[in-house]
C-alpha cells in the first residue's frame, strides 16, 4: 500500500509551504530518511525527508504549489504499484476572478482596445472544458493581477498552471484590455484620472518570505503603540579597540555587528524591561539575552538569533553570527535558528544611512536601529575634536514600558560602547 508523504509543521507559526524543488522524479528509488523535496516556508527552505523505502509513485504537489500543513506531497510505494483513485483526484478547478462592477454605471463603460490576450480569454470562455487545474499560489497571483486563467496554458503536471505560466501575462507582453468610463454628467465634469496601462509597469509577484514580512510588519505597526528614542554614541574608542582585537585574533574577524550584539546584551542586563515579550496582555521578562539581528536576502528579511549573548565573548558571537549570515544567504537556516529572540538589532552601518527607525518584531517589546558611524566635530573636554558618532534609535512598545525605561536602556548601551573595555570583562 502506498505511503503518503505529507507536509510537516516545521515551526509553531507555519501554516503552509511552497514546493520549491523536487529532488527525485516519479519512478526514482527513495530511501527512508533521504531528502525528497525542498519546501520554502516563510523564512527558510527546508528539505522534507522520505518516510519510507520504495519508489516515488506520484508527485501530488507540483513545484511552486502552495501546500497547507499536513497537505499531501507525494506517494511512495513498491515498483509498479497502482495509485489509489482517491489520491489522484485533482483539486477543484478555480473559477476566474471577476472585478466588482457598479450596476448603475455598467452601461457607461465602453471597451476601446482589446488585446490578443483578451481575445484568447474570450475564446476560452466559449470552451469551459479548456479550464485547467491551478496551483494555489498561481491562483492568488492571477486574482490579484486580474489575469484570466482560462487564457493561460499550464506547463505543470497534467497541464496544471503554475507560477511560471503567468509570466507572459504580468506586464511583459502587450497591454491587456483597457476600458474608458464615459460619464453621463454635464460637460463641466472632469474625467477621472487615467490608470497606467498594463504595459507601462512590471507586475512582480511577492515571494512567500516578502509576503510574510508584509503581514508581520503591518500587524506590528497597526497593533503596537510604538515610541522612538534616539541617542548619539561616540564609537571612536570602540572602533579602535576592534581594530586592535582583529590584529591579534587568530579565530576570525570581529565585526561591528558582533560588538553591538554583546553591548546590547549587557545593556539588557542593566535594563531587563527591554528583554521581554508582550503576550496576551501580559509581559514576559526573559533571563537570557537571545539577540536577533536583521539579515537582508534577495527574497526579503530574516532575523536569525544568537543565543545567550550575555554569556559569550565577542569572538564567539562574531563566529556564530557569521555562520548564521552565511546560512541565511543560502536559505539553509534551521527553523529553530529563527525563533526565540528576545530583542532585535537592525544594523545598516554598512550603508550610507545616518539615522533610521525600525518596526518592532512582535512579540518582542523593542528593537534597536543602528546607522553608520559618521565623523563629526564635537566638543570634548573643552576642545573641538573629530569623533566617530553613531546614531542609535530605540523603537519600544508603549504597552510594556515607558520613555524613562527606554532612556535608561540607551544610557546603559552608550556607557558600554563609549568605554569598550567593559565588553571584555
Amino acid at each position: 500500500m502506498a505511503v503518503e508523504l505529507r507536509l510537516p509543521q516545521l515551526s509553531e507559526e507555519m501554516e503552509e509551504g511552497t514546493v520549491s524543488r523536487w529532488l527525485k522524479q516519479v519512478g526514482d528509488k527513495v530511501v527512508k530518511g533521504e531528502p525528497l523535496v525542498e519546501v520554502e516556508t516563510e523564512k527558510v527552505i527546508v528539505e522534507v525527508e522520505a518516510t519510507a523505502d520504495g519508489v516515488l509513485l506520484q508527485i501530488v504537489a507540483a513545484e511552486q504549489e502552495v501546500v497547507q500543513v499536513d497537505g499531501l506531497l507525494c506517494l511512495i510505494g513498491k515498483p509498479g504499484e497502482r495509485v489509489a483513485e482517491r489520491a489522484t483526484a485533482p483539486p477543484k478547478t478555480a473559477q476566474p476572478s471577476r472585478q466588482p462592477q457598479d450596476a448603475g454605471s455598467a452601461s457607461n463603460v465602453v471597451p476601446l482596445v482589446q488585446s490578443s490576450q483578451s481575445r484568447t480569454a474570450a475564446a476560452a470562455q466559449a470552451n469551459p472544458s479548456s479550464q485547467a487545474v491551478v496551483t494555489p499560489l498561481a491562483r492568488r497571483v492571477a486574482r490579484e493581477l486580474n489575469i484570466d486563467l482560462r487564457a493561460v496554458k499550464g506547463s505543470g503536471i497534467g497541464g496544471k498552471i503554475i507560477m511560471s505560466d503567468l509570466q507572459p501575462f504580468m506586464g511583459a507582453g502587450e497591454p491587456q484590455a483597457e476600458s474608458l468610463a464615459v460619464p453621463q454628467a454635464s460637460a463641466a465634469s472632469a474625467p477621472p484620472p487615467a490608470s497606467p496601462a498594463a504595459g507601462e509597469f512590471e507586475a512582480v509577484a511577492q515571494t512567500s518570505l516578502r509576503s510574510a514580512v508584509a503581514r508581520h510588519m503591518s500587524a506590528s505597526k497597526s497593533a503596537i503603540p510604538h515610541f522612538y528614542m534616539t541617542t548619539e554614541i561616540d564609537m571612536t574608542e570602540c572602533l579602535a579597540m576592534r581594530v586592535r582585537l582583529n590584529a591579534k585574533s587568530d579565530e576570525g574577524r570581529i565585526t561591528v555587528n558582533a560588538v553591538l550584539l554583546k553591548a546590547v546584551a549587557m545593556a539588557l542586563g542593566k535594563v531587563p524591561e527591554l528583554n521581554a515579550a508582550y503576550v496576551d496582555g501580559a509581559v514576559r521578562r526573559y533571563r537570557a539575552a537571545h539577540i536577533a539581528f536583521a539579515v537582508a536576502i534577495p527574497e526579503g528579511l530574516v532575523t536569525p538569533v544568537v543565543r545567550d549573548c550575555q554569556l559569550k565573548s565577542i569572538g564567539v558571537i562574531a563566529r556564530e553570527a557569521g555562520e548564521l549570515i552565511d546560512r541565511a544567504k543560502a536559505r539553509s537556516l534551521a527553523a529553530g535558528e529563527l525563533q526565540g529572540g528576545t530583542f532585535t538589532i537592525s544594523n545598516l552601518g554598512m550603508y550610507d544611512v545616518t539615522e533610521f527607525s525600525a518596526i518592532i518584531n512582535p512579540p518582542q517589546v523593542g528593537i534597536l536601529a543602528v546607522a553608520r558611524p559618521v565623523e563629526r566635530a564635537v566638543v570634548k573636554n573643552g576642545w573641538v575634536v573629530i569623533r566617530s558618532q553613531l546614531s542609535a534609535t530605540l523603537s519600544a512598545d508603549h504597552r510594556a514600558l515607558d520613555g524613562v525605561t527606554g532612556a535608561a536602556f540607551l544610557e546603559a548601551l552608550k556607557k558600554v560602547l563609549e568605554d569598550p573595555e567593559r565588553l571584555l570583562l
